[in-house]
């Protein structure tokens, strides 16, 4: 048996022992399961389900008897079958790689909750670090300002930094840009403050896609921030026209 035969019978898809007792039966033209299991080397306990296998994929043919013998199928024949089987496995790859297209869904919008002053204070500092364009701010606790202030002011030197208040007055000595809120804006800041006093509502838009916005306060703190949402763009895009600056 030669061993050159074996690299090439395993590119047709045979494995290591497979190849060694196709090539020894090669050699042989016809023999017996032992005489096989002899010269290839294959262990005994494999010999037989490999031979089974070999002749149903029709590489060899078996001669019923006692003992049982296998003998070598006209070679050109297996490889015009094996060469047919793989053009048309290859024709089929191809139409199926034409035909393959995924339409990327598109995340939903992510919105989760912040549960802790921890949280909300780690959550705010990154998102005015991260600005890249433009802050917009709509708030009415002088607190919420003070605590970030050396945040708000290194993102003015960056971006756009907007901050809509109901009275510009209320915070002096803040050296941070307030626009003096109108309209719709200024009821619900006054609504704000006169329905809820525990209500800061304070809303942070950044780069028409991540937004902040405070909850009401009490025992448990909460605020809620996601990015991507259509409505909270709409809304930022709406408030940035609306502005006389």
């Amino acid at each position: 048996m030669t061993e050159d035969i074996v690299p090439l019978l395993k590119n047709l898809g045979l494995n290591e022992y497979e190849a060694k007792v196709y090539s020894t039966l090669v050699g042989l033209r016809k023999a017996t399961a032992r005489d096989i299991h002899e010269i290839s080397g294959v262990p005994r306990g494999r010999i037989y389900e490999i031979l089974h296998d070999l002749a149903q994929r029709g590489f060899i043919g078996v001669e019923e008897g006692s003992p049982t013998c296998y003998y070598l199928l006209d070679p050109d024949e297996v490889i015009d079958h094996l060469k047919e089987g793989y053009l048309c496995t290859l024709e089929k790859t191809r139409r199926a790689i034409r035909e393959i297209s995924f339409a990327l869904p598109r995340p939903p919008p992510s919105v989760y909750m912040l549960r802790s002053d921890w949280a909300i204070d780690n959550h705010v500092r990154s998102l005015l670090k991260r600005a890249k364009k433009q802050v917009l701010l709509v708030c009415r606790d002088r607190q919420f300002l003070k605590r970030y202030l050396k945040e708000l002011k290194a993102a003015e030197k960056r971006v756009d930094l907007c901050i809509l208040v109901r009275n510009p007055d209320d915070f002096e000595g803040l050296d941070i840009p307030f626009v003096q809120a109108k309209g719709f804006v200024a009821e619900l800041l006054d609504d704000a403050a006169n329905s809820h006093p525990q209500f800061d509502g304070t809303v942070v838009f950044v780069d028409y896609g991540e937004f902040f916005i405070t909850s009401l306060g009490g025992p448990e703190t909460l605020a809620m921030t996601g990015s991507d949402a259509p409505m909270m763009r709409y809304l930022q895009h709406s408030l940035m026209a609306s502005l006389d600056r």
